[in-house]
């Protein structure tokens, strides 16, 4: 074989590795992006630690609980559909409070502002949606047929408004964490768990200009109902870590 055949083929096998180099680091690129994109700003991802949280944290210590349910993440409805996400959600008992992360595309607001025909579209930095927590409780627990129903004499609905929310941005992502005290609804997680009275707990998104709680929301998303599979589990190590140095930030 002559020394051109053979320059002619190494020539060929460095071209075939850098085309595959080159294939292979898009594809890594590409598979980076989505998770980084997805992943929440720092200044939201964490639990957010308050006086309540860190006294149930007193008392239950490393054993502190957090309850999550694997519920649908997007909104579905016909007219919101991925309109807005649960990027978490965590109940915690011992604080009575449930945490909440959304995250909404910047495409909502654009989807905002064609919904409601607005002039023009929205900066991302308004805060744009009223978000509350609804939670449906059993007022006949004899009967269970009656508890996917709305009617009033068997299922009550609790509003609950975020004693504290904290907003940020990432890509084309907007966050928002949440926190709700069911103490400002008069009941306890615990107590309604453990009942069995507590049958859903919703998020229900209303566009700040047009606030309308006796009618549908412009996107809910389910939480929690009495009949999924409740998770038990411990905070991050970046929560414990959080939740000990509380005390010595405040």
């Amino acid at each position: 074989m002559s020394r051109v055949s053979k320059g002619f083929r190494m020539f060929g096998r460095i071209v075939k590795a850098v085309f595959f180099l080159i294939i292979f680091s898009v594809i890594f690129f590409l598979i980076w992006r989505v998770f980084s994109s997805t992943k929440p700003p720092e200044s939201v991802a964490g639990l957010e630690i308050n006086d309540d949280l860190y006294a149930a944290y007193l008392e239950e210590g490393e054993d502190l609980r957090l309850w999550r349910q694997s519920q649908n993440t997007l909104t579905r409805g016909e007219d919101n559909a991925g309109y807005f996400g649960a990027s978490d959600c965590v109940f915690i008992p011992g604080a009575n409070q449930v945490q909440l992360l959304v995250r909404y595309n910047n495409s909502t607001i654009r989807a905002l502002a064609e919904d409601y025909q607005l002039a023009s579209v929205p900066s991302r930095e308004e805060e744009l949606y009223d978000i509350t927590l609804v939670l449906a409780t059993d007022l006949t627990p004899d009967v269970t047929e009656d508890n996917a129903g709305n009617d009033p004499a068997s299922v009550r609905f609790i509003r609950l408004h975020p004693v504290s929310s904290t907003s940020d941005t990432k890509n084309m992502y907007n966050y928002r964490r949440l926190v709700f005290d069911l103490d400002e609804g008069g009941v306890s997680l615990e107590d309604l768990t453990e009942s069995g009275l507590l049958l859903a707990v919703y998020a229900d998104f209303y566009y700040n200009q047009d606030i309308r709680y006796d009618e549908n929301a412009y996107g809910t998303l389910c939480l929690y109902d009495y009949l999924s599979e409740t998770l038990v589990e411990k905070p991050e190590s970046e929560d414990r870590r959080a939740l000990k140095n509380y005390k010595k930030e405040n």
